[in-house]
């Protein structure tokens, strides 16, 4: 598979500040790429790098095999754009993507606004107005407006900021609805869980940083840790004399949460809990790490001891 994004060392300043650290980066062609990271760790930069919209002080930015300064403008056309920006309340859905279809000089519009527009299920509120549409409504609204143009890559910076549950779990399947299509999305997030739920390539940033990146199934899996869920009759201070165990907690089920050293077995910590800890299990079951695990795992030793919003 190839990369349809493509950056090496990039490096962005804001006078003295390095906003962006020598990072390095694929994002897979037909991927849904989750870039996660805290408020201000560098996502939006990245992205108005990618667009155009920023220029960068060092480094290789391609899209397509294209260096993104010299060619911004005929990137753009194979690539779409959701920003976290507010669009005018006081147009109709059918108004606005007329004239920014109108602005990109998109042909046969509507017919593309209708194709758009059924993509994201807003066909038959075209002629509301904008101000009138709920948060994940005018979300959708960007997305459409992001497909106008039929592009290859969708960017999308925080597509899921603000919504409620059901709105989220719309945009969320959406967006795999898109990748079936044979879409390639980058998005960014801060929602951990929900880009887990879809993504099947991650990078973490962190201060400007890429701190982890790699394909979703792969990353989790070497954390140096593993979580176990165990109910029944429990002795936790005979667990906790165990070495390999480094954290006991319970869980809103009343189970605990036995997390251990990665190196030791399932078996090894039954048999334990059995015949050195004088447990009676009823339920015993290997708890796979979240992505969010991940997330914290790479970012906590980095924030420790610091200021942090």
């Amino acid at each position: 598979m190839e990369n349809v994004i493509k950056i090496q060392n990039l490096s962005k300043y804001y006078g003295k500040f390095q906003a962006l650290n020598n990072i390095n980066l694929n994002v897979p062609e037909g991927s849904i790429f989750g870039y996660l990271g805290p408020n201000g760790a560098g996502k939006t930069t990245t992205l108005k790098i990618l667009t155009g919209l920023l220029h960068y002080s060092q480094g290789s930015v391609k899209i397509f095999d294209q260096e993104v300064k010299n060619h911004s403008l005929t990137i753009n056309k194979r690539t779409g754009f959701l920003p976290d920006a507010e669009m005018p309340k006081y147009e109709t859905i059918f108004r606005f993507l007329s004239l920014t279809g109108k602005l990109n000089n998109i042909s046969q519009r509507k017919e593309r606004i209708s194709t758009s527009l059924h993509q994201v299920g807003l066909k038959k509120l075209q002629n509301r107005k904008i101000g009138n549409l709920s948060k994940g409504q005018k979300q959708r609204v960007g997305i459409a407006n992001a497909l106008l143009h039929d592009p290859q890559l969708l960017i999308l910076d925080e597509p899921n900021s603000g919504l409620d549950p059901i709105a989220r779990k719309n945009i969320l399947s959406l967006l795999k609805d898109l990748a079936k299509e044979g879409k390639s999305i980058i998005l960014s997030s801060h929602i951990i869980g929900e880009v887990d739920k879809i993504a099947t390539n991650i990078a973490i940033i962190h201060r400007g940083k890429i701190v982890e990146a790699g394909k979703r199934h792969d990353l989790t899996k070497y954390l140096a840790h593993r979580k176990f869920i165990v109910s029944g009759k429990i002795d936790q201070e005979k667990v906790l004399s165990l070495d390999y165990v480094t954290a006991y907690t319970h869980d809103l089920l009343d189970r605990v949460n036995i997390t251990v050293s990665n190196n030791i077995s399932e078996e090894k910590l039954l048999l334990d809990l059995i015949q050195k800890c004088d447990s009676k299990i009823k339920f015993f079951s290997l708890m796979e790490f979240s992505l969010e695990d991940l997330f914290f795992a790479k970012i906590t030793d980095k924030i420790e001891g610091e200021d942090y919003p």
